[in-house]
């Protein structure tokens, strides 16, 4: 149960750090285009923006229960984040470059941010992000560690096993 809390917080908490990041990426985008910047690429260009708070407050606040290891520093996990950024504003561009021109730039930057929310979502999760304190399976699965096994009991003697 414990874990199935932590996990809809983290969903919650995924959600809550996305939607401010949204504001951020359409406040980029809405002043770029107002600029003359054509709007993909202003879209683009609030991406990254956005893209940067996300890393922060992702660490800080979805997965602040999740430190780095001593392994993997927090420039290796910003690395490793502006990586899946990279694919996600790829996916993200591509549906709002698709979708702006019939929605308007709202509902397209909305529909290209949850499109890209779903890729960063998984792999932070199972990734970047990983708790690297329990074992992974081959299926890439969480795995608690074995606990020792306990000492068997000497058997209790009872009146009728006793000469």
């Amino acid at each position: 149960m414990g874990t199935l809390l932590r996990r809809s917080k983290r969903q919650l908490l995924f959600v809550c750090v996305g939607a401010a990041c949204f504001l951020a990426q359409y406040a980029a985008l809405t002043a770029l285009a107002a600029a003359g910047t054509y709007r993909p690429v202003a879209n683009a260009l609030g991406f990254v923006i956005s893209a940067q708070l996300n890393f922060a407050l992702s660490t800080r606040l979805t997965w602040r229960d999740r430190p780095p290891t001593a392994a993997r520093t927090i420039w290796a996990r910003w690395a490793s984040y502006n990586g899946i950024a990279l694919i996600s504003l790829a996916v993200n561009t591509a549906v709002f470059t698709v979708a702006y021109h019939r929605l308007g730039n709202l509902p397209a930057a909305a529909l290209g941010v949850l499109a890209g929310m779903c890729v960063t979502y998984l792999v932070c999760d199972l990734l970047i992000f990983r708790d690297r304190r329990t074992p992974r399976t081959v299926s890439g699965a969480h795995r608690r560690p074995r606990q020792p096994a306990r000492a068997a009991r000497p058997p209790v003697a009872t009146s009728w096993d006793q000469p």
